[in-house]
């Protein structure tokens, strides 16, 4: 397939190329995996953005000073490709990245946690078949200790995440 430049088109390089893979040469790039990597992975305005919060998180956190915040916000919301945004977010630790210690301080905080609505947990079984052996079964006893059950084991879990989140 010619266009009227007298060159070939891309669908005719890739006719060419699935002519050239089962004839038994090569034309490079435009072939098999390696054409993925030749064609640059565009980033949109989202893409942008999202990198433009992963770098003010890291200047909140202290990896970045003002001066490197201002250079690499400009590389990443002028950048076209994947590899420029890359660019932006080069030296810096992925967004998932956790320290050892902070990994451990959390799970200990999950560990105490649970252990602590473990203890909850059987305290108001025990409180709420008591109340039912001595006042026999009652909507207000029905109501009341499921809803303190779950109202406090909310509270106990919301307060271990704001824990984990420091």
């Amino acid at each position: 397939m010619v266009s009227e430049s007298g060159g070939r088109s891309l669908l005719g390089r890739s006719a060419q190329a699935v002519n050239a893979r089962t004839s038994g040469f090569s034309l490079g790039p435009l072939t098999g995996r390696g054409y993925h990597r030749v064609v640059a992975q565009l980033v949109g305005d989202q893409e942008r953005e999202r990198a433009a919060l992963e770098l003010r998180r890291h200047y909140s956190d202290g990896r970045l000073t003002t001066d490197e915040l201002a250079q690499r916000l400009e590389t990443a919301l002028r950048a076209r490709s994947g590899a420029q945004l890359r660019s932006a977010l080069n030296d810096l630790p992925a967004a998932g990245f956790q320290s050892p210690v902070r990994m451990i301080r959390n799970t200990a905080i999950v560990a105490g946690t649970a252990v602590i609505w473990l203890f909850w947990s059987v305290g108001m079984l025990v409180a709420f078949v008591a109340w039912l052996a001595a006042n026999g079964p009652s909507l207000a006893g029905l109501l009341v200790f499921p809803l303190l059950w779950l109202g406090l084991s909310w509270v106990l879990w919301s307060g271990s995440r704001r824990r984990r989140a420091r």
